[in-house]
């Protein structure tokens, strides 16, 4: 009998500290969100680990310099971010977010809008969630 409810309350604590995870991460994400639409390059360059990249929606390959450059310009403005979908699933130290982002605003002066679905990967280290990678597809 007690090594039962010593298992349940493992698998309990397990469960616990797998949604404290992924309630983490999806704070991250909405800090996230709040740091691009106010231009907040010192917030989003802690957000991002020195090594991050992403494969944009057009296919370029960008790296965390060309994201925290291309906001501090002005180059790239946001207006507005709305998530919908968002799904974290975590693997020790990794985290894997997807999700679809609607976003609006300018890209070197021109305006822009629409959706793509992505995916995020972060890496806990130090105590706190980085993301190490992003891809985004546009979607119609």
């Amino acid at each position: 009998m007690i090594t039962r409810l010593a298992i349940g309350l493992l698998v309990m604590s397990a469960a616990s500290l797998q949604a404290q995870a992924e309630d983490s991460v999806r704070a991250v994400e909405m800090n996230r969100r709040q740091a691009l639409l106010a231009a907040d390059t010192v917030a989003l360059s802690r957000m991002l680990a020195p090594d991050f990249s992403e494969i944009s929606r057009f296919g370029a390959v960008r790296t965390r310099a060309d994201n925290i450059r291309d906001i501090a310009s002005g180059d790239l403005h946001l207006t507005s971010i709305n998530y919908d979908s968002l799904t974290v699933r975590i693997y020790g130290d990794v985290a894997v977010l997807t999700g679809i982002a609607n976003n609006t605003g300018t890209l070197h002066g021109f305006p822009f809008s629409g959706k793509i679905r992505y995916t995020r990967v972060f890496v806990r280290r130090d105590g706190r969630w980085q993301a190490v990678l992003m891809q985004q597809t546009p979607m119609q």
